[in-house]
C-alpha cells in the first residue's frame, strides 16, 4: 500500500506543472496541482511514520491528507483518501471487493465535502471510478485498468460538461490531477509504467472564463455534536441537505456525529440532529493564532501556547505578504500567511485556530480557494469557529476594523460579515498567458487590474488600469493602497497620486502588503 501510494505521488509530482497550467485564470495563481500534491505528501509523511500494514498505512494516510490539505482540490482529495482508509480497516489485504467499496466511498466522501457540486470537476471523475468498479474484473489490477480507461473518457468529459473549460478548451485541472495519481497507483500494482495520456493545455485565443460568488443572504450557521447516534450518519446527512444553503458537512460514525451546516432554517436542522440522539455543544449563529507564520523549512511558526484564560472570541486571518499581517495584528488578529500561489494547509489553519486562545475564533480566509480548508479545520479544531467567507484580502481587512472582541461572538461574526460585503478589492497583477477573459482580451506580461475577482481593466501600464478599475467605485470614501513585495518607492508614490486624482473625493492612504505577484492591492470602504 505504501509503495502504491509513492508511486501514485510520483507521477502527480513528475506532471505537476501540466496541472497547474490547466487552471484557466490567467492570474499567477494556478496551483490545483501543486494543492493535490502537497495533500499527497502529508499524506505519506503520516503513512511513512506508522506501522506497515495495509488498514495501518491507509488510515494515516487519511489523516495526513485531510490535516495537509490545501485548497479546493486538496480538501476534496483528502476525503478520496478518506475512502480508501474506510474500505480498508481491518482488513489485511485489499482485494476486489475492497478497491470496489473504496471506489464507492470515495465518491460520496468527495461529494459530501462540497456543498454545491458542479459538473465537469474531480467529482466528475470520482462518478467514473465508481461506476468502472462496479464491473469486477479478474484481479485487483484488471480492475484498476478500467477505472483508468473510464477516467480518461470521464476527463474528457470535464472539457465539455464545465462552461469554463469548454470556453478555454482544456480539461479540469482537478480531474487530470486525480487520473495521474490513478495511473501512478495502476503502475505500481501491475510492475508496468503506464503510459502518459497527453491533454490539450488552453488555447489562448479561446480562452475564456467568469467568476461568480454565490451568496445565501440570511443564512445561519448550525453546528453541533450527536453523542451515541440512533442513526446513520448518511440518513443525517440526506435529510439536512434538503434544508442547507451552501455548506452541508455532516460527519462521523457510531460514537459521534459533527454537524455544521449553513441553513436560511436552522429549526428543521435541530429537529433533525435530535431524532439522531442527545444533541450538545450547539451553535446557532447568524452567518455573513496565535501568530502563524511560514518558515523556511516548516512553512509554519506557532509560538507557545498562551497561558492566559481563554478569552471568548478571537480571529485569524489568512494574509498574503508581512505588511497585511503587521496590520492584521494591529487589530486584534493572530495571522496565517497564504494567499495565491501558497494556500495554507488545514493543519496550519487548524494549529493556528486551537492557538488562539478562545472558545470562539472567527476566521477569515481572505481567499476563495481557502474556504474549504478553513471549513476542514473547523471540523477538528479545539475551539468554536465561524468562518466569515471573505474572498479577498480586501475584504479581510475590511472585516477585521469591524472586530470588537468585547462584544457577543456571534455579532461580532454577523457584523464582520456585513462589513466584509461592503467592501471592493482591486488587485492589480501581470497575465502569465494570452486570455479572452471577463469580456476582455489580455496579452500575456500585461497588466490586469481585477475588481472583485472580475478583470475591468489591462493594459502596458499597470497604473492606468488600477486607475480604470477605481473609477468603477464612485462611492467609495476610503481607499487603501497596499503595494506588493517587489514595488519600490517611486511606484508606490505614483499609483497614489494617480489614484488620488482618479478618485478626488475618496481618502487614499498608502500601506505596504508585501504581497507576492500583486504589485498593487486596493481596499475600498
Amino acid at each position: 500500500m505504501l509503495r502504491a501510494l509513492e508511486a501514485a505521488t510520483a507521477r502527480l509530482e513528475a506532471n505537476v506543472d501540466e496541472v497547474n497550467a490547466l487552471n484557466v485564470y490567467p492570474v499567477p495563481d494556478g496551483d490545483t496541482g501543486t494543492n493535490m500534491l502537497h495533500t499527497m505528501r502529508s499524506a505519506l509523511k503520516e503513512a511513512r511514520a506508522g506501522e506497515r500494514t495495509l488498514a495501518a498505512v491507509s488510515a494515516a494516510a487519511a489523516h495526513g491528507a485531510l490535516m495537509g490539505a490545501r485548497g479546493n482540490s486538496g480538501v476534496i482529495l483528502s476525503q478520496i483518501v478518506r475512502g480508501m482508509k474506510d474500505a480498508f480497516a481491518g482488513k489485511t489485504n485489499a482485494g476486489v471487493p475492497e478497491m470496489r467499496r473504496a471506489a464507492e466511498l470515495a465518491r460520496r466522501y468527495a461529494y459530501d465535502a462540497v456543498s454545491a457540486p458542479a459538473p465537469g470537476t474531480m467529482l466528475t471523475l470520482t462518478v467514473a471510478m465508481e461506476d468502472a468498479a462496479a464491473f469486477e474484473g479478474s484481479d485487483v489490477v484488471d480492475m484498476l485498468r478500467g477505472m483508468t480507461a473510464e477516467t480518461d473518457r470521464a476527463l474528457a468529459r470535464t472539457r465539455e460538461e464545465n462552461p469554463t473549460n469548454r470556453a478555454a478548451g482544456v480539461v479540469d485541472a482537478g480531474a487530470r490531477g486525480l487520473q495521474l495519481l490513478l495511473e501512478g497507483l495502476l503502475s505500481s500494482l501491475s510492475g508496468k509504467e503506464v503510459p502518459l495520456t497527453r491533454v490539450p493545455l488552453a488555447t489562448p485565443s479561446l480562452y475564456a472564463a467568469t467568476s461568480q460568488a454565490p451568496s445565501w443572504e440570511g443564512a445561519y450557521d448550525v453546528q453541533f455534536l450527536v453523542q451515541d447516534p440512533k442513526r446513520p450518519v448518511a440518513q443525517v446527512r440526506d435529510e439536512m441537505l434538503k434544508f442547507g444553503a451552501d455548506c452541508v458537512l455532516v460527519v462521523g460514525d457510531e460514537s459521534v456525529i459533527k454537524v455544521h451546516v449553513h441553513t436560511l432554517r436552522p429549526d428543521e436542522i435541530v429537529r433533525i440532529g435530535l431524532t439522531a440522539g442527545r444533541i450538545g455543544d450547539v451553535v446557532v449563529e447568524d452567518l455573513d493564532a496565535m501568530t502563524a507564520e511560514h518558515e523556511r523549512t516548516t512553512g509554519i511558526v506557532v509560538a507557545p501556547p498562551s497561558r492566559a484564560p481563554a478569552a471568548a472570541v478571537g480571529v485569524v486571518a489568512v494574509v498574503p505578504g508581512e505588511g497585511f499581517a503587521a496590520v492584521a495584528r494591529s487589530l486584534g488578529a493572530s495571522v496565517v500567511r497564504g494567499g495565491p500561489t501558497m494556500n495554507p494547509s488545514t493543519e496550519e489553519l487548524v494549529a493556528a485556530i486551537n492557538a488562539a486562545n478562545a472558545r470562539t475564533v472567527i476566521v477569515l480566509p481572505n481567499d476563495k480557494n481557502v474556504i474549504l480548508a478553513a471549513e476542514q479545520a473547523a471540523k477538528v479544531a479545539k475551539a468554536a469557529v465561524r468562518i466569515v467567507r471573505t474572498r479577498n484580502v480586501a475584504q479581510g481587512m475590511a472585516a477585521l476594523v469591524a472586530f470588537d472582541p468585547a462584544k457577543d461572538p456571534a455579532e461580532i461574526a454577523d457584523e464582520m460579515a456585513e462589513v466584509a460585503e461592503r467592501a471592493h478589492g482591486i488587485e492589480v497583477t501581470r497575465a502569465i498567458r494570452d486570455a479572452t477573459i471577463d469580456g476582455e482580451r489580455v496579452r500575456r506580461g500585461e497588466a490586469m487590474a481585477l475588481l472583485d475577482g472580475r478583470v475591468v481593466a489591462h493594459g502596458d501600464d499597470e497604473v492606468t488600469a488600477l486607475c480604470e478599475a477605481a473609477r468603477r467605485l464612485s462611492d467609495a470614501e476610503i481607499l487603501t493602497l497596499y503595494s506588493g513585495a517587489d514595488v519600490d518607492d517611486a511606484r508606490v508614490q505614483r499609483a497614489a497620486q494617480r489614484l488620488r486624482a482618479t478618485c478626488p473625493g475618496a481618502s487614499v492612504e498608502v500601506a505596504h502588503g508585501g504581497q507576492p505577484h500583486y504589485a498593487f492591492i486596493v481596499a475600498a470602504e
